[in-house]
């Protein structure tokens, strides 16, 4: 298991010119990917994609692979002969006018007359080479981040579920006492209807049984301990590679049986325990949506 959110970055001096890689994600229902900088080409980004695939399902994923050349073979220096002698001839009447001197030193400030590009795909088979070996380190030590938050988190998410366990054994040592109250107080309602009218205790017994069958909680109770052994077998299954959606489905089957447990029953001490248990789904529920 590992978390959707990681970062991990690296900077790599080499001999004509210098790297900065970075990775970091965020959580996202579905994988997004972004690569900007100015270290990218083409061939570049066909290799993270093919580094990315397989390894990654979710998150929204930023790249930035930034490259600055140091080096004077890594520059392609373009003058603007039209522009400057454009602005020369416009000088020139100026100079004949005035006596003015060329001020050569001055027209070289000028915006766009100076155009200096730098084109990554320029680089040899073994500075390449040397870039993809980097990126791959920096996006080893990314998926390194994501799979020790991930620990942090099935840590957290196995105290929770332990806890809703424990508070499960509760319930089940209320359960029957439950149900005959509910049998006491509903064969009291009916005999406190008829009143003075002849009784057939048969009857009111049959009817107060059903009434009680009705607002038992044994059921629900079943399927809350079902998901949640099914949530720690799926937190534990370390041969899945996506686990996220299906973690936050149980938690949300989880919540529908506390919800209708506490709709069936008056008791305060099992309000009580349904209270705490909604508590630790609801931690499992915001920690889950952090996992791929």
């Amino acid at each position: 298991m590992q978390s959707m959110t990681g970062f991990a970055q690296g900077r790599y001096t080499f001999r004509d010119f210098s790297l900065f890689i970075s990775f970091k994600s965020y959580n996202s229902r579905y994988l997004e990917t972004s690569l900007r900088g100015s270290g990218v080409t083409a061939g570049g980004e066909k290799f993270i994609r093919e580094l990315l695939k397989g390894k990654l399902h979710r998150g929204k994923v930023e790249i930035v692979l930034d490259m600055f050349p140091e080096g004077p073979g890594q520059w392609d220096i373009r003058l603007n002969m039209p522009l400057l002698e454009e602005v020369m001839r416009r000088l020139a009447p100026l100079q004949l006018k005035y006596g003015l001197g060329q001020p050569l030193d001055s027209l070289l400030k000028l915006p766009m007359l100076f155009r200096l590009d730098h084109d990554p795909e320029r680089l040899g088979a073994r500075e390449q080479a040397a870039v993809r070996r980097a990126i791959a380190g920096v996006f080893a030590a990314f998926l390194e981040s994501r799979r020790q938050e991930g620990i942090s988190i099935r840590r957290d998410l196995i105290a929770a579920i332990a806890l809703i366990a424990g508070r499960i054994k509760a319930l089940r040592s209320r359960e029957r006492e439950c149900e005959r109250d509910a049998f006491l107080r509903y064969r009291k309602k009916i005999a406190r209807f008829l009143k003075d009218l002849p009784i057939d205790e048969k009857r009111i017994a049959q009817e107060a049984a059903i009434s009680a069958d009705k607002s038992s909680i044994a059921e629900e109770i079943n399927r809350l301990q079902t998901h949640t052994r099914r949530l720690k077998r799926l937190l534990n299954d370390r041969s899945l590679a996506t686990l996220g959606k299906e973690a936050d489905f149980l938690t949300q089957e989880m919540q529908r049986e506390t919800h209708t447990i506490a709709a069936k029953t008056a008791s305060m001490e099992i309000h009580q325990q349904i209270l705490l248990i909604r508590r630790e789904i609801e931690k499992i529920r915001q920690q889950v949506q952090n996992i791929e």
